[in-house]
């Protein structure tokens, strides 16, 4: 408020009577600060409007004549006279007239709108103080002892993760420990074996890893590559120059003997009448399963579609479903580094059905395989000349074990301990199909000089090594006669010596002899 202002409201209210300055004093004390500067401001107004004589009407008391019959007098303008003071009955009401015949609110009226504040007993307001202090008492021990739970929660943390950290660094370095001692150990057990005493456990152990995909790294770290190679050289099985004389065998032997003994007792080493005997095969140190199929045209190259690096082959057991065959073994080499091929690339030469799917006609193979007139070639020749004696279906591996009756001539063992898998044939024809479990507790596999002595217990002519390792399987019938040494699924490979089931084979027969 102007202090202009409130200095002639002073003086405005100076000159009143005193029960009258009371009386707007008292009702200021009411007002807001607005209020009051409002009605400061309009009493300044008025008392400046010299044209304007403030005349106070006489309040009508009780008993007296009523209100309406008195005369109504109301402000009017008029020159400015000498202000004089008169006592008036009862002029707590003030009703101020700016112009004649116009009415103006009393002071009061021109109070801004305001809720009503309700007053509040000190009892009530210090009893909501105390609530309040409470509230807010009860708020700061939550935030305190939410703190202090935090601080114990981030402690007991620290604590567990220092006891984590501790045990596990304890258990990391046992099993370092162990790691260490038990490679070693490893290290000296390889260091016996291969440098000991036992020129002989060397000889069987080093081919043994050698033949394997990746077991060769076993060798390298304790011989070097010039001892390997003398090991090697004096285990192994020298190689053919000669090939299969087809003329010494009859390849239609069995055939006409089956049918001679038609009407004959039943043949002890085919009850069912198959035409496929099965055999279990034992030594000192493996055992396995040989198959005698009497009809050699009923054996064929299952081999997948299409060749590819970085395609799939098919496990054995669908190479057989693929042809509609009986049983089977697995086939030919094929790429495999690591031991961890796919089977979709074969290595060598491939011959199916008379066609030509692997390899060059000018280039140089180990051919294993059976020619139009059912007879089992094994030799070394190039893949025109395998045509052009009439071979229909062909792998390539090695070595050959038995060619026109002779026996391979090797070294020592002739080679490692491992899963075999070979093929041959007897002079009447019959084939010969063999696998020998290996890499188990109960077989830990066959040398060369083993399956040698298993074709020729057999009569086999001429035999062959076909692909080995965690490859060699045999099925007959729906059932794996001999699993897979594989740790993995069943292997997945390119090619197979399957089993035709015998109707189909006796209309080739016939049609051979027609």
């Amino acid at each position: 408020m102007e202090h202009e202002k409130l200095t002639k409201f002073r003086k405005i209210v100076d000159g009143l009577e005193p029960a009258k300055r009371t009386e707007i004093y008292t009702r200021m004390k009411g007002m807001s600060r607005e209020e009051a500067e409002v009605f400061v401001d309009r009493m300044v107004k008025i008392s400046e409007q010299r044209k304007i004589e403030i005349t106070a009407r006489p309040k009508v008391l009780a008993g007296n004549v009523p209100a309406s019959d008195l005369p109504r007098r109301d402000y009017e303008l008029s020159e400015p006279q000498p202000r004089t003071y008169r006592k008036a009955p009862d002029d707590s009401k003030i009703e101020i007239v700016k112009n004649p015949g116009r009415r103006v609110s009393q002071p009061s009226d021109f109070r801004p709108a305001q809720h009503p504040v309700k007053k509040v007993q000190p009892s009530v307001a210090r009893a909501g103080r105390d609530q309040v202090a409470r509230q807010i008492e009860l708020r700061k021990q939550a935030a305190i002892a939410e703190r202090i739970r935090k601080e114990q929660n981030q402690e007991t943390a620290k604590k567990i993760a220092k006891i984590s950290l501790k045990i596990f660094s304890k258990v990391m370095a046992t099993v370092a420990a162990t790691l260490v001692i038990l490679l070693a150990g490893f290290y000296t057990f390889l260091g016996i074996i291969m440098k000991g005493p036992s020129t002989h456990l060397r000889d069987q152990f080093v081919p043994s890893v050698m033949e394997s995909s990746a077991g060769g790294v076993l060798a390298k770290m304790i011989l070097s590559d010039e001892e390997i190679e003398a090991i090697l050289n004096s285990n192994k099985t020298q190689a053919f120059t000669d090939i299969t004389d087809t003329t010494l065998v009859n390849a239609m032997a069995a055939e006409q003997n089956k049918k001679s003994q038609a009407n004959a007792a039943v043949n002890e080493l085919d009850p069912d009448g198959d035409g496929i005997e099965v055999h279990d095969i034992s030594g000192p140190m493996y055992h396995g399963k040989m198959l005698v199929i009497y009809d050699p045209s009923r054996i064929m190259v299952a081999t997948i579609d299409n060749y590819n690096h970085n395609g799939a082959g098919l496990t054995l057991k669908q190479l057989i479903d693929k042809y509609d065959g009986v049983g089977g073994i697995n086939g030919g080499q094929y790429e495999d580094t690591n031991g961890m091929g796919i089977g979709g690339w074969p290595e060598g030469i491939v011959i199916s059905e008379g066609k030509l799917r692997m390899g060059y006609k000018s280039g140089t193979y180990d051919v294993y395989g059976l020619t139009k007139q059912n007879v089992l070639v094994v030799g070394r020749m190039t893949a025109q000349h395998a045509l052009d004696i009439g071979v229909r279906d062909a792998v390539s591996f090695g070595p050959a074990l038995i060619v026109n009756g002779v026996a391979a001539k090797y070294s020592g063992a002739g080679g490692g301990l491992n899963p075999r898998t070979a093929i041959g044939q007897r002079e009447d024809g019959a084939i010969l199909l063999l696998v020998i479990e290996g890499r188990k507790t109960s077989s830990m596999g066959a040398t060369m000089a083993d399956l040698i002595k298993v074709m020729q217990d057999f009569g086999a002519v001429n035999a062959a090594n076909l692909d080995g390792g965690m490859s060699s399987a045999m099925w007959l019938y729906d059932d794996e006669l001999v699993s897979s040494s594989s740790i993995r699924v069943s292997r997945q490979m390119p090619t197979a010596f399957i089993i035709l089931p015998q109707k189909q084979s006796s209309g080739v027969t016939e049609a051979s002899e027609g």
